[in-house]
Formats: C-alpha cells, structure tokens, sequence
C-alpha cells in the first residue's frame, strides 16, 4: 500500500503532462478509433478483437518501449535542458509533454492488453451466449452490456493502434529542433 501514494502521483503528473480527458476527447486519432472501431463490427460482435490484441498489442509495446530508451538516450543533455525550457500553453515543458505522448502510448498498449485479458479471461461474450439459452429473457439486459464492452475493447484497440502515429509526430516535431551543439 506504501507504493500506491507515489504511483498515483506520477500517473496524475502524466496524465496532466498529457492534457488529461479534453486531450484524449478531443483528439482526432481518438476520433478515428470510435469510427473505425464501430464500423469494425465483426471483430467486436464476436469479440475477435481479444485474439487481435495478443497479436498485435506485444510487438506494438516492446517497439514502443525500445524507441522510448532509444530515443531519450540519443537527446543530448544540452536538448534536455532546452526542451525544459520550452514551455507549452499549459505550462508544460516540452521535454515533459514528449515524455507523456510516449508514456501515454505505452499506457494505453498496456490498458488494452490488461482488457483483454479481462475480457477474455471472465468470458463475457460465452457468458452472454449462456445467459440467452438458460434465461432468455435476461438476453434483453446481458447482450447490450456484452456488446458495449466489446466494443468499448475494438475501440481501445485501435485507438492503441492509432497512437503509433501521434508518437511518430513527436519524434517528427523532435527531430525539426536542431542541437545547437551540431
């Protein structure tokens, strides 16, 4: 219990360094995983998506955590320093901001595959399928709820997926600053 004090701390501090809730509802890749996580109806009717996460999701992170190290390995302790500087219109420093996107796209990986596991550990949808021969007429409430959080995963799946470009424009915006050591 001592860790969870520190641990919810710095995941505030991320999640602040990040935008919070109006930078995840308002993004645009957000946008695009609803749409696409909707329209991939087939996936969350039958709750394909949990097979498509354990085969995407676990080269997708190890990826993500390699550039992470390798990234913030090649900055120079000179860019640090000015990226510290630099601040957003929240106050937020660059170097912080970059290091949210990154540990936001980790995050999100890991959240999707933790679902997942979830998910298709309780067996909800066979708990639905269940619920429909022995009780019908709870198939009413059980199906609703099952396909909510079906969907609910495609979504987050994609939206994990779909991070993979909000994190290559942060190394994009990086590179375009120049060392002045260079």
């Amino acid at each position: 219990m001592s860790q969870l004090k520190p641990l919810t701390k710095r995941l505030k501090r991320y999640f602040d360094a990040y935008g919070g809730w109006r930078a995840i509802w308002g993004s645009p890749l957000f946008h695009l995983s609803v749409i696409v996580g909707f329209s991939a109806h087939a996936y969350w009717v039958s709750a394909k998506w949990v097979d498509l996460t354990f085969s995407l999701i676990p080269s997708l992170l190890g990826f993500s955590l390699g550039t992470y190290a390798i990234l913030f390995s090649l900055i120079t302790n000179r860019m640090r320093k000015a990226l510290r500087a630099v601040k957003n219109s929240r106050g937020i420093s660059y170097l912080e901001e970059i290091n949210a996107t990154f540990f936001h796209f980790i995050f999100m990986q890991t959240a999707i595959l933790f679902y997942a596991f979830l998910f298709g550990g309780l067996k909800i949808d066979g708990f639905s399928r269940y619920v429909a021969k022995v009780a019908p007429i709870y198939e009413i409430l059980v199906w609703p709820i099952c396909s909510i959080l079906s969907a609910a995963g495609m979504i987050l799946l994609v939206y994990a997926v779909s991070l993979v470009v909000g994190a290559a424009l942060t190394v994009y915006r990086l590179a375009l600053i120049t060392d002045p050591e260079d």
